[in-house]
């Protein structure tokens, strides 16, 4: 082989890599767009519309008996919220995470004591006659 052939190899192999990409694109996007056209349109869209609308209807309802609706107001009970949590000292967690050395501890307190073996062993059956 003479040093010329090598970079026209390399060259056609990375053409051939480029154009497998670009036909696994275009043969995709053909499916994809056949897969679309097939599915049409939801017939539960304006069903689904009209809840959804009662839904933001009712929540902007319910912000305003909450006087939310005020700008003032909402940073009002903001500041409260904040100055509240920020006030109240931390406590110890009761949440146990499995694996962890508390919860191995717990799993050995909880476990009932192994049976003990019994002294002598069962008797074997007697043989078929």
């Amino acid at each position: 082989m003479s040093q010329s052939e090598q970079p026209k190899k390399a060259g056609a192999t990375f053409l051939w890599v480029l154009g497998a990409f670009a036909g696994f694109a275009v043969l995709f996007t053909l499916i994809v767009a056949s897969a679309d056209s097939k599915l049409g349109d939801d017939p539960r869209a304006p069903e689904r519309l009209s809840n959804t609308a009662e839904i933001v209807k009712a929540q902007n309802e319910n912000l305003a008996k909450l006087g939310f609706s005020d700008a003032a107001k909402k940073k009002a009970v903001f500041d409260t919220t904040v100055a509240q949590l920020g006030a109240k000292k931390p406590t110890v967690s009761t949440q146990v995470v499995p694996g962890s050395p508390t919860q191995l501890k717990q799993a050995a307190a909880a476990a009932p004591a192994p049976a003990a073996a019994p002294a002598t062993p069962p008797a074997a059956p007697a043989p078929p006659k």
